[in-house]
Parts: structure tokens; C-alpha cells; sequence
């Protein structure tokens, strides 16, 4: 791993009233105006070191350690070895990996950085930062990042604040070619966040954005792609969708937020409380989220740490069996529309709607499924977050393919 170095930010200054000088130009200036300047040069702060956040907050800081947000660039360039080769990911990454370096570089040099390898950037690449505003003391959270302000403009709207602080990362990322400044214009969120409301998003702009290869897709998330075996551009093809998922499940509306289950409170050797912040260990092997499981979850008759997981397992691997049955329909679906379409035997007007409906179903498909570290798609993973939107929207997909199958038979 590259030694990273801390970077100093410079935040706007208190504006300071304008002294008008009556009479000689040449005198000294006034006990006002000195102490005026000294105070714009006491506004300029360091970023603190990730280590210097870990001995401020060490009840907090020792548990994000424990994460492996502490140890992104290290797993990233091992997950990166083989998609990219070596360490060679793109800067791009660093949007969520290294959030406020990349937002002051990208703000300074524009869309030519995003060419570049992560390699060539000296970024400390996880700090407490991403998601505060000054001291945790201070209880200001913040989220958004470049990629968000380019391409996501009604998320701030859309989604409460203790969602979106997570939503910076964990939402549907349209990609590097979104910022680029020839497609700065869409907005993914402009009707919602629902996928038939991204969907309509996604195809109003490139419709008139065509999309001519599928080079833009490599490697991206949720940059549409032409298939050439069904003629078809794709949309969402690869979503991570977690806050958009969150939206109105059964936790959300109970007034739980991200935090509860994946950041719970937790108590250390001498009796304090803290707020865990190793965020990345999954719920089912964090003793403390059980235990905040448990506080509703025993009136269902769970009794103990162990009948919780069996529970959620369980849930997950309903959704699982659903999730693989909708896979491999989408897969004969493919099949059989890529052959109408190779042998001309449809009628134009019945091989459109066949298209769109297998670019409606795997939207649906995809945007309920979870993405982990390394890209890979996890059954049932989604169950706990929003289990009932996950099977709503597997029963669209199955509805959608049964039809347009009927069509081509």
C-alpha cells in the first residue's frame, strides 16, 4: 500500500465587512482590520489523519478498525487485482473510497482525472470525514459526493438525512461516463427512486444520448449497455440499491434508519456507551444488532441470539430460491428473444414490446438484489432490508416474462 498523505482543506472564511479608508491611502492599517486578517487565517483547518480520529473517539475509532472501510484501499486493490489488474483501479473509485480527496481534486482538475489510475493519487482512502463534519462530537453527519451532485440532483430531497449519509455510497452510482461533462444533465431521481421511475429517467435521457458500444458499461454501475443479441439497450444493469430499497420497508416505517441495525450502540469494558462503527460486519454476526433485533422480534416468539439468525437465514433463503427461479427465466427469455430477433419470425411490433418487457424485468430483477464488496450478487441478501418489496417486484418481473414468452411461442 502507497503511504497516503493528510490533505489541507481550506473552508469559506466568515465574510468580513469592507473598511473604507477616509483620508491618506498610506496609512497603517487598524487594530480592526489586523485582527480581521487573523481571523481569516485561523479559518483554514487540517483534515484529520484517520489515526487521529481513532485516539480522539477510541471506543468508536477501535471499532471502525474492526471494518473493513478502514482497510478499503488494501481489500480494493486486492478485489480490483483481477477486473483491473494489479492497483490499477480506476480514481473513479475513489469517489466513495476516498470521498473528500477525490471531490477536492475532481473540483480542482474536472473530468480529465477520471482517466487516471488510483495509484497515481496520494488519497487517504477511508476517513471519519466521509460522513462527518467536523468533530462526531458535534453530531453534524453529511453525505453526498461528487458523483451524487453530478448525476443524482433530487437526492438530498428524496431521501431523509440519516439514509442519505449512507446513500452516498450505497445507492444506484450511474457511472464515470455521467461525469463527463457532456452528461452532467440527467438526473436518475428526477421522477423517484422507485426502478420503474429510474427506468423512465434513464431512458428519457439516452434517448437522446445514444449509446453506440458498450465499452461505456465496463466496470460501471448502472450505465446502460446494447446488447446486440436482442438488439436491445439495457438500463440499471448492475444496481446497488440499498437506500433505495430501504425506502417504506417495514423497518423504515417502524422509524428505524441504516444505523440502527448497522451501527447499533454498544457497550465497552467500563459500562460506556458507544455507537459501533464497524458498519461493515453483517447484522447476523453483530451481537449488539441481534440484541436490537430481539427488542421487537421476541414478541414474535424468537427467543435468543441464535433462533434471530435462524430466523433471518431462513428469510434469506426463501428469497434466494425466488431470486434464482426469476434467473434463469430471464435466461430462457433471453434466449428465445434473441432467436426471434436473429430469425426475423416476429412481427416488428410484437419483438418491441418483447424487448421492453426483458428490459423491464431485469430491472426489476436487479434492483433487488445486493452487491457486495467484491461486485458479487448475494442470494437473498435483501430480505431483511425490504423482503416484501423484493418478492413485489420478483412477481413483476415472473408476470412480465410469462407474457412476453407467450408472444414469441
Amino acid at each position: 500500500m502507497k503511504k497516503t498523505k493528510t490533505r489541507k482543506l481550506a473552508i469559506a472564511a466568515t465574510a468580513i465587512a469592507t473598511v473604507v479608508v477616509a483620508g491618506c491611502i498610506g496609512c497603517s492599517p487598524t487594530t480592526q482590520q489586523a485582527s480581521d486578517a487573523t481571523q481569516q487565517q485561523d479559518t483554514t483547518v487540517v483534515k484529520k489523519s484517520l489515526g487521529e480520529w481513532v485516539s480522539t473517539y477510541p471506543l468508536e475509532g477501535d471499532s471502525y478498525m474492526q471494518s473493513r472501510m478502514a482497510h478499503t484501499y488494501e481489500a480494493f486493490a486486492g478485489a480490483c487485482t483481477m477486473a483491473f489488474g494489479a492497483e490499477d483501479a480506476p480514481v473513479a473509485c475513489a469517489s466513495c473510497h476516498a470521498r473528500d480527496d477525490f471531490n477536492a481534486e475532481y473540483a480542482e482538475k474536472g473530468e480529465s482525472i477520471l482517466a487516471d489510475n488510483a495509484r497515481d493519487h496520494q488519497m487517504e482512502w477511508s476517513n471519519c470525514t466521509n460522513c462527518h463534519v467536523g468533530d462526531p462530537g458535534e453530531g453534524v453527519v453529511k453525505g453526498g459526493n461528487a458523483y451524487g451532485d453530478a448525476t443524482s440532483a433530487s437526492a438530498k430531497d428524496l431521501f431523509p438525512e440519516s439514509d442519505y449519509v449512507c446513500g452516498q455510497c450505497h445507492a444506484m452510482f450511474p457511472g464515470t461516463a455521467y461525469m463527463e461533462d457532456a452528461n452532467k444533465g440527467i438526473d436518475q431521481y428526477k421522477y423517484g427512486y422507485d426502478p420503474d421511475s429510474m427506468l423512465k429517467a434513464m431512458k428519457e435521457y439516452w434517448s437522446q444520448n445514444n449509446v453506440t458500444s458498450t465499452d461505456i458499461a465496463a466496470g460501471m454501475v448502472g450505465v446502460p449497455y446494447y446488447d446486440p443479441e436482442i438488439d436491445t439497450v439495457l438500463y440499471l444493469t448492475d444496481a446497488c440499491t440499498a437506500v433505495e430499497m430501504f425506502q417504506n420497508s417495514t423497518h423504515q416505517n417502524m422509524g428505524l434508519t441504516c444505523t440502527d441495525c448497522h451501527m447499533p450502540k454498544a457497550t465497552s469494558s467500563d459500562g460506556t456507551e458507544y455507537t459501533s462503527h464497524n458498519m461493515t460486519v453483517s447484522p447476523l454476526e453483530n451481537p449488539d444488532a441481534i440484541e436490537k433485533c430481539l427488542t421487537c422480534h421476541k414478541a414474535q416468539g424468537i427467543d435468543g441470539a441464535d433462533a434471530m439468525v435462524s430466523f433471518v437465514k431462513g428469510k434469506m433463503a426463501d428469497l434466494g430460491a425466488r431470486q434464482e427461479q426469476t434467473k434463469q427465466k430471464l435466461a430462457s427469455f433471453h434466449d428465445a428473444l434473441a432467436a426471434a430477433v436473429a430469425s426475423s419470425s416476429k412481427d416488428q411490433a410484437t419483438l418491441d414490446a418483447a424487448k421492453d418487457a426483458y428490459n423491464t424485468a431485469n430491472v426489476y430483477y436487479l434492483f433487488q438484489l445486493a452487491t457486495t464488496d467484491e461486485g458479487e450478487k448475494t442470494a437473498g441478501e435483501m430480505a431483511a432490508m425490504n423482503g416484501a418489496e423484493c418478492n413485489e417486484l420478483l412477481d413483476k418481473a415472473n408476470a412480465l416474462i410469462d407474457d412476453a414468452m407467450a408472444s414469441l411461442a
